[in-house]
């Protein structure tokens, strides 16, 4: 096929994934094997698929559409050919379901490999103390190294962990040699995901931890903090109401309690008699969802905090 041939025929079917699917993930493939990417597209079929090719062709394609197409368009040129983040050996995951979804299935196809000569180290790596199993002769890798050692059982044994790699440090020929004699496999390599593009918004590999139930807890600590200084303060809030409307009701309770006046709220006769000796523990303050009901839609976010704000008080810290 010709070389032209083969370059609208790329061209049409980058238009067509674009056209097709509004998120794109881009994968680092460094170090990744052919036999990964071959597993990973078959795992991908139906819920995603998978581009690479030369970043200088993508780009032109994408920069032709920004031309005469939509702001998303636009935009995605903007990010990827402006501002020089199309590079490097990224492979190009398109698809219309949830990213961590598409995350677990890359993460799925890891590939355990040793420490080469030359390579930048993802991880630290810790030799742990132990008897190696190998012979006496061998301890010069490990003195070179400055790992203490001793002889145990005519074997050569490791006295204390030692670090021998830190993130980014590249690994050298003494280092490669011991672990390949220790048979130690550090290193893990996956398609990583390096930042996406979801419906005309750029996110970070970071976003991929953020989830509903980290969302819902940082939603409940923020409402949590807001209604405390809406107590503090005396300033009425949505979140803050259901608790006033709590203590004006233990208010009137304490009073009828001392009073005997009956109200239509809290009218029970043996729960009176039990407040006054002291047997009534929070049972009494089932009485006060009568008066707390009104709350608006931040009383339902409070509720946990109202709950423990009952436990906390109990009836004997009314009066």
């Amino acid at each position: 096929m010709p070389v032209n041939a083969e370059k609208e025929e790329y061209e049409a079917r980058m238009n067509r994934l674009m056209d097709t699917y509004s998120k794109v993930l881009f994968c680092c493939l460094d170090n990744v094997r052919s036999c990964q990417m071959h597993n990973i597209r078959m795992a991908l079929r139906g819920r995603g698929e998978v581009l690479v090719g030369k970043k200088t062709l993508q780009k032109k394609i994408i920069s032709k559409r920004a031309a005469s197409g939509t702001a998303g368009d636009k935009a995605l040129a903007k990010v990827l050919c402006d501002e020089e983040r199309l590079s490097g050996n990224l492979a190009l995951v398109f698809t219309n379901e949830d990213v961590s979804e598409i995350t677990k299935v890359l993460a799925t196809y890891r590939v355990q490999a040793p420490a080469r000569v030359g390579a930048l180290s993802p991880v630290e790596v810790i030799i742990p103390a132990g008897n190696t199993g190998l012979e006496p002769t061998t301890t010069s890798f490990f003195q070179v190294l400055n790992i203490q050692t001793k002889i145990a059982k005519g074997t050569v044994e490791i006295i204390a962990d030692k670090k021998v790699l830190s993130i980014g440090d590249k690994v050298d020929n003494s280092v490669a040699a011991l672990l390949a004699k220790l048979n130690i496999l550090p290193f893990y390599y996956s398609a990583e995901v390096k930042f996406y593009w979801d419906n005309g918004l750029l996110f970070s590999a970071e976003d991929l931890s953020v989830t509903n139930a980290n969302m819902k807890e940082n939603m409940t600590t923020a409402i949590a903090n807001l209604t405390a200084v809406s107590l503090a303060t005396g300033i009425l809030t949505e979140a803050s109401f259901p608790h006033a409307i709590l203590d004006g009701f233990k208010t009137l309770l304490g009073a009828s309690v001392e009073s005997d006046y009956i109200f239509k709220e809290f009218n029970g006769e043996q729960l009176r008699n039990d407040i006054k000796s002291g047997k009534a523990t929070a049972s009494a303050a089932a009485a006060a969802p009568a008066a707390a009901a009104p709350a608006a839609a931040g009383g339902k976010a409070a509720a946990p905090a109202q709950e423990e704000e009952e436990e906390e008080f109990g009836l004997g810290g009314l009066f």
